[in-house]
Order: structure tokens, then C-alpha cells, then sequence
């Protein structure tokens, strides 16, 4: 796919489409309401609550199952537009819940008393912390290479989706495995954060904090004067990110109290944000599209009734081909339909729909 063709599909996906005034008041309103019941949780965050042992793998199930279909989402994203920003998204959500597996397996009393995979006091911690520190630098590496792009740096268009996506797989996978094992076989080389139940000194040795502030960087680096959808929903995304790692982990001191639960039911909100727009945009697009080709089929009908083999017989073309440009031609005219295409982009658009067109026509002529 070359760049004429990820311009023309540039309104088509969340990653490359313009984010609408629509979009942009729904992220600010959901924005506003989760820092209110932010506000009103942060003087209660360290009350004790019930231990729930069996919390932790029913939430990250639904947190692994959320961040691993978004991921399978983006990576079909990428196999379209062939963008190395998308590519690198589609791998911080595979990243974000390859990470969750070891961390679920290893959280002492969640399926044993203290952990699998040769769990230590601290591994858990550790890797709450790479989970929480490595999303984010993803997301900043995503934002990096999304300015690139825009700015016209189009070395960013990758030719070879398959092996692509093959590497970024294997990568993720790898890095998931390096954190674990540095997490078990390394623990005593890793500084002490844990003390029982409590893991304040995340906080006094600095490694939250900075955690948090990585998560406040990677939510400025989406920042854009003329904001796309995805953009919009990742900042969204950091936005509700940096209170949960607030509440778990800075303001939060224990597990087991408010801020542990309210903090990972703040994340189990922002995993789920860009799949449901993700899901609901495809939904409206496919709908979109049936509709478009279900008029250009009744126009085509429309015109081959008055064109006629020899003297009565009505045309008919169902040559596969001539689907393929029917399909075409609903593709396009839903393209021009948008009213975020530039100048350039509806030019060539046209010149294409033109072509398809001179093409079924020309098939008319023949028969």
C-alpha cells in the first residue's frame, strides 16, 4: 500500500480521521467527571476495606480480555494503513496485557499465598511498576512517530505488514518475559518498595512519582492542534491512567485499601475507552458503507435497465470484476461523503472514482 492509498483511507480509521466537535465535548465532559470522582475519593483513599483476594484475577481477566481485543483492533488498523505509529500503539496494548499475566500470577493470595512463578515480596510491586511504566512509553513512542507522520515523513509507511507485525509480536513478547524474569530471578538486584501489605516507599524512593510524570509526558506528547480520534481518546486514556496510578500507588499506600480498589477500577475505565469508540466507529462506518453500496447498486440498476442487449434483452453485468468496481465506487463516494478531506485528497479521490466509473461504463458499451 503506498502513500496515495493511506491518504485515501485517512478518514476511514480512528487512527487517521479527525476527531469531531461532537467527539472532542464527549472527552471533555468524561474528562471532568472522572477528575470529580477523583476529587471526591482522594480524602478516603487509605481507609482499610475487606480483603477481596479474588479481586485481582477477575479484574485483570476483564483487563487482559479488553486490552488484547484493542490490541488485535489496532493491529488490523496497521495492516491497512501500514503507519509505524499504529504499529507501535497496536504493541503498548499487547504489551499491556501480555504484563497483566505474570502480574495476576505472582499477586500473593490470588492463586496461591504467595504467588506463582516463584513470586517474591517485591515482584509484584516491580512489575505493577514496568506495567504501569512501560504503557505510557509506548504511548509517548506512538506520539513521537504520529508528529512525524503528519509532518510528511512518509519513511514511516511500512511495506512488509506481515513480518511487521511479526517482530512487534515477538518484541512485546520478549520484553514481557525480560521484566518477569527480572522481576523473580532478579528480585534481589531490584531495590526494596514493599514492606507486607504496604508499598509506600514507592513513593518516598521516587518511583511512582516518576511513573505518574511518564504518564503526564506521554498525555502532552498527543497534544495537537487539530486533534485525530484516537489521539483524543489516548489522552483521555493517560488522563484517567494518572489517577489510577494516583490512587494505587501514590496517594494509596496499601493494598487492600480504598485507593487499591478504586485505583484499578479507574484503569479497568481507561482500558476501556478507546475499544468501545473503536467498536462503535467501525460499527457506524460498516453501516455506512452498506448503505452507500446498496445506493450505487440501485443507481447501476437504474442505468443498466435503460441500456439494452441488441433490442429488448436489459443489460446485466455480474462479471466479478464489475462487482469489485461497484464496490469501489461506494468505497470512494463514501470517501467524498466526509467533509475533513483537503483539497488534495478529494482530488485524487475523484480521479479514482472517475476511473472506476469510466470502467463500468465502458463495460455498458460493450455489451
Amino acid at each position: 500500500m503506498g502513500t496515495a492509498l493511506v491518504t485515501e483511507q485517512s478518514d476511514i480509521f480512528q487512527a487517521t480521521a479527525l476527531a469531531t466537535r461532537r467527539q472532542q465535548r464527549l472527552a471533555i465532559a468524561l474528562a471532568i467527571g472522572t477528575l470529580v470522582a477523583f476529587l471526591a475519593l482522594v480524602p478516603f483513599v487509605r481507609v482499610p476495606l475487606m480483603r477481596m483476594p479474588a479481586f485481582i484475577p477477575s479484574y485483570e481477566a476483564a483487563l487482559l480480555f479488553i486490552d488484547m481485543i484493542t490490541a488485535i483492533m489496532l493491529f488490523h488498523q496497521f495492516a491497512r494503513l501500514r503507519l509505524a505509529s499504529v504499529l507501535v500503539l497496536a504493541s503498548g496494548y499487547l504489551f499491556d496485557a501480555l504484563i497483566i499475566i505474570p502480574h495476576a500470577l505472582t499477586f500473593p493470595g490470588a492463586f496461591s499465598p504467595t504467588g506463582l512463578l516463584g513470586a517474591q515480596a517485591q515482584t509484584t510491586a516491580w512489575l505493577y511498576v514496568f506495567w504501569h511504566g512501560g504503557f505510557p512509553l509506548f504511548v509517548l513512542t506512538y506520539a513521537l512517530l504520529r508528529k512525524s507522520e503528519l509532518a510528511g515523513h512518509r519513511t514511516w509507511i511500512v511495506t512488509n505488514v506481515a513480518r511487521a507485525t511479526a517482530v512487534a509480536i515477538a518484541c512485546v513478547a520478549l520484553l514481557t518475559i525480560g521484566f518477569t524474569l527480572l522481576a523473580t530471578l532478579g528480585h534481589d538486584s531490584l531495590p526494596v518498595v514493599m514492606q507486607g501489605g504496604n508499598y509506600s516507599m514507592l513513593v518516598t524512593k521516587g518511583i511512582s512519582p516518576a511513573v505518574w510524570l511518564l504518564t503526564l509526558m506521554a498525555m502532552g506528547a498527543l497534544w495537537q492542534r487539530k486533534q485525530h480520534a484516537v489521539d483524543l481518546w489516548l489522552i483521555l486514556v493517560m488522563w484517567i491512567w494518572l489517577f489510577d496510578i494516583a490512587l494505587s500507588a501514590v496517594i494509596g499506600s496499601s493494598r487492600y485499601d480504598l485507593g487499591f480498589y478504586s485505583g484499578r477500577i479507574f484503569g479497568l475505565i481507561a482500558a476501556s475507552f478507546l475499544l468501545i469508540t473503536l467498536i462503535v466507529e467501525m460499527a457506524r462506518m460498516y453501516a455506512g458503507a452498506l448503505g452507500t453500496v446498496a445506493r450505487v447498486q440501485k443507481q447501476l440498476a437504474e442505468l443498466g435497465r435503460t441500456q439494452t442487449y441488441g433490442e429488448s434483452k436489459p443489460f446485466r453485468d455480474d462479471r466479478p470484476d464489475s462487482f469489485i468496481h461497484r464496490q469501489n465506487i461506494a468505497h470512494y463516494r463514501t470517501l467524498l461523503s466526509s467533509d475533513k478531506l483537503d483539497d488534495g485528497r478529494r482530488a485524487a479521490i475523484e480521479r479514482l472514482l472517475a476511473e472506476e466509473e469510466a470502467k463500468i461504463a465502458g463495460a455498458i458499451s460493450q455489451s
